[in-house]
């Protein structure tokens, strides 16, 4: 089952459409929206596509141009960012390996929640912001945090748990963030209270 209240009609309808598109047939939602609609936790707007892109940039833009309306951000070879009817969308050229066969449910392809947890580590590492660590308060109702470190070495073989565990304790970026319209009740400081003591106990440990 999946949780259609998290994320907006439009949005919604825009990933089903872009799903049905052969082009993106390898491609699978990752991130805030994902892990949302698997959970039921917050409400996500962007969507994320994550994958084996086989096609050039060229291709790609046609591809969306008939679609719908849509507004380049950021393009390079495997990144490629638009704004698309107002919403924001990454297609991203994903080299690393899947840990888990997608979810696959109503025409839509999900990133399991086992790839999620380990792709949120690696981006609150890049630069933390409000949401991942929401998503990471909620993946560790689900995991142990060294369940969750060992899915971030198992996809990312050069990973670096020092990187990932400094990280976990460092906050400031997302303090001045807005908190998501939430559909779990949890407050900031909580959440901030349960990583931490999570961090703590891996550490003492070790």
């Amino acid at each position: 089952m999946l949780f259609y209240e998290t994320i907006h009609a439009q949005t919604l309808g825009l990933l089903k459409k872009l799903q049905s598109e052969d082009l993106f047939s390898n491609l699978r939602l990752v991130g805030g929206t994902s892990l949302a609609l698997q959970i039921g936790h917050r409400i996500s707007v962007d969507i994320d596509l994550f994958g084996d892109l086989k096609c050039d940039n060229i291709t790609l833009n046609n591809t969306l141009k008939s679609l719908a309306q849509y507004r380049i951000i950021q393009q390079t070879e495997n990144i490629h960012i638009y704004n698309i009817e107002n919403i924001k969308v990454d297609v991203v050229n994903y080299p690393y390996p899947w840990l888990q066969a997608p979810v696959t449910k109503d025409g839509l392809t999900l990133a399991a929640i086992e790839d999620i947890a380990a792709m949120k580590l690696a981006a609150i590492t890049g630069r933390g912001s409000k949401k991942d660590f929401i998503d990471l308060y909620f993946l560790l109702q689900r995991f142990s945090l060294k369940e969750m470190l060992n899915l971030y070495l198992k996809k990312y073989n050069e990973g670096s748990v020092f990187m990932v565990l400094r990280s976990l304790a460092y906050f400031d970026d997302a303090e001045e963030e807005l908190m998501p319209k939430m559909l779990v009740e949890v407050t900031w400081n909580e959440i901030k209270a349960t990583i931490t003591d999570k961090l703590k106990t891996f550490q003492s440990a070790q």
